[in-house]
């Protein structure tokens, strides 16, 4: 297999961009239980199965954790993340983008950028430098994939899924941009469940009021 290719995890990656899975590591704002990205290790397991790093270099960014360092670039990449979130929920809703979104997201694009360079026979390709000894290297790819995204031309749906419990982002490349969930067999038949209760109680009402009268 090819060492950065996506492997077997414990993220779900359907939001159909890099970007979108890292924004998606906290499945529900409301609820601080389903943050995924609770600790470096987790955000190394992220980089891991999304095929962001080698192992050889995940395995020496390993070896950092619980440092001071490696506890910075978690608080980065949170914030980071919750701006993506940010930037992105305000493009879906037609608001303006949020300056203090937009500042984090250039921050985290300015370090990233600062370490690509051209490699390779020819210098043919773009890779990232020195990521092996930097601890916050799983966050270049993102902020890249983040900024290509917003200025992709034409532009590329994006949607957040519909169910009252999730905050998931996903591309929209379903026939006739009409997708709506996440995914149908988790918010998708939920919602549909909810939806039916909620139907089903209010005939009941009505004919109970009706069997009053």
């Amino acid at each position: 297999m090819d060492p950065l290719s996506p492997s077997p995890g414990p993220f779900e990656l359907s939001g159909g961009d890099l970007c979108l899975d890292f924004v998606n590591t906290w499945g529900d704002r409301g609820r601080p239980d389903t943050d995924g990205l609770d600790s470096y290790g987790a955000l190394l397991a992220f980089a891991r199965q999304a095929g962001l790093l080698d192992p050889g270099t995940l395995e020496a960014l390993a070896a950092q954790t619980g440092t001071p360092a490696a506890e910075a670039v978690l608080r980065t990449a949170r914030g980071l993340r919750e701006a993506l979130y940010g930037l992105f929920s305000a493009r879906i809703q037609g608001r303006e983008v949020p300056p203090r979104d937009l500042a984090r997201l250039n921050q985290v694009l300015r370090e990233a950028l600062s370490h690509l360079g051209l490699e390779g026979p020819g210098a043919s390709a773009w890779q990232w430098l020195e990521g092996e000894r930097h601890p916050g290297s799983p966050l270049w790819p993102i902020a890249r994939a983040a900024a290509e995204l917003l200025t992709r031309e034409p532009p590329v749906p994006i949607r957040e899924c519909e169910g009252s419990q999730c905050t998931w982002l996903f591309l929209d490349l379903s026939r006739g941009r009409s997708r709506r969930w996440c995914s149908m067999t988790s918010c998708g038949n939920r919602e549909k469940a909810r939806r039916h209760y909620h139907r089903v109680r209010k005939a009941a009402r009505g004919g109970t009021a009706r069997g009053a009268s």
